[in-house]
């Protein structure tokens, strides 16, 4: 196909998705519990109006973003009040996203437009949800960096989308060996450049981690699957609303709470050794942040439906130069989004009451995002470079 046809393609069948996407948020199209997509920007809205007139969240439970979350609220609710300019912002963003990928596409030598006709269908798979929540901004940040041409803008580039959001920084744990210094040098100094300039203007900008740190198990986690299980069965298990979330209020949540951090710790660290030792020098950058991305959400408390914009928005990246294991995690994360579009907001009542068609949803949810993370970490695994004595030249593969 030509490249014209190819570009006429990619940005058509993105403004037919954005276009529904915003009507059925905005409720003037039908879409089940449509009430519910664009809830969150009400808050945002909130914070946004407080934030322009120096008024910050101090002690709010519902806050739970890192400092520069503040300036993409003030500049939404400056822009247009009623949540129209956040989501006009998020709509730049996210079409910012399909040039990006867009770009990377057409540059490659690979005739696989996989990728940027993924971003395209997005909302189709994860619902508008994906525009009334934050989460498209870090996502491009961390795209950015993906895709930058040097270990300085990667490093700059992920230190600006963890001050958005914390996860993106875990796309340092793939930035190639050889460029590392350089990379984790780049990120220290815009990420205290952010800081200092954060506190300047909001001198508690970082009182979210202990917020994040007080967090129970959201009811959507893999952790609180076997309560949610026992709940279909009992419908007696105890829920309630904390810091923006249903929690499960039950005895040994505390416990699972630490192994299910104790298992992300050790995975995401045994990642930084392998990285460290030069053995993912012949695996993509993108499918080690994307493993890594993985790993991450399935060993949270929380997990929440627009985390699917993270591991979608890294997936086109992978699936610009793909692998072996690509396709297999491309459909079983596009079963998962379209899994959790389904239990929110569609089936919400009947998950949280037990029901079936809500819990059948998360556990088709739950069990494709598991195997997605197994196949990417078997993948890391399978392609390790071998132990070596002494300091060995590393072989650096493409970004992508």
């Amino acid at each position: 196909m030509h490249k014209f046809a190819r570009i006429s393609l990619y940005t058509t069948a993105w403004a037919v998705t954005r276009t529904w996407a915003i009507l059925a948020g905005f409720q003037h199209i039908t879409y089940p519990s449509g009430q519910f997509l664009f809830s969150d920007v009400s808050l945002y809205d909130w914070w946004g109006g407080n934030l322009i007139h120096g008024h910050f969240p101090l002690n709010d439970p519902m806050w739970q973003y890192p400092p520069f979350a503040a300036f993409i609220f003030g500049l939404g609710y400056s822009i247009a009040r009623n949540m129209v300019g956040f989501v006009a912002l998020a709509v730049l963003a996210d079409f910012v996203l399909l040039i990006v990928i867009m770009r990377a596409q057409l540059k490659s030598s690979k005739t696989n437009d996989a990728g940027v006709l993924l971003w395209s269908a997005a909302p189709i798979l994860m619902g508008p949800i994906m525009l009334g929540r934050f989460d498209v901004f870090p996502t491009l940040l961390t795209v950015l960096a993906l895709l930058a041409a040097g270990p300085l803008a990667f490093g700059a580039y992920s230190a600006i989308g963890t001050m958005l959001k914390v996860w993106p920084g875990l796309a340092l744990i793939g930035s190639p060996a050889k460029q590392g210094g350089r990379t984790v040098a780049a990120f220290a100094i815009m990420f205290i450049s952010g800081s200092y300039l954060s506190r300047l203007w909001w001198p508690d900008s970082f009182a979210f981690l202990s917020g994040q740190k007080a967090r129970g198990l959201q009811i959507e986690s893999v952790g609180a699957l076997p309560w949610i299980l026992l709940n279909a069965r009992t419908h007696n298990v105890n829920m309630q609303l904390q810091y923006g979330a249903m929690e499960i209020i039950a005895a040994h949540t505390s416990l699972m709470n630490l192994v299910i951090t104790l298992s992300g710790i050790a995975l995401l660290g045994t990642l930084v050794i392998w990285r460290m030792k030069g053995r993912l020098a012949g695996i993509s950058t993108a499918h080690i942040t994307l493993t890594a991305v993985l790993v991450s959400m399935i060993t949270s408390r929380v997990l929440s439906p627009q985390y699917m914009v993270w591991v979608i928005g890294i997936l086109c990246v992978c699936l610009i130069t793909p692998n072996s294991s690509t396709t297999p995690i491309a459909l079983l994360l596009c079963v998962s989004s379209l899994a959790t579009q389904i239990v929110y907001p569609w089936q919400y009542q009947s998950f949280m009451s037990g029901t079936f068609i809500g819990i059948a949803a998360q556990l088709i949810r739950i069990g494709c995002l598991l195997a997605a993370t197994v196949v990417a970490w078997r993948h890391v695994s399978k392609n390790l470079e071998p132990k070596r004595q002494g300091l060995t030249q590393q072989v650096e593969v493409p970004v992508a």
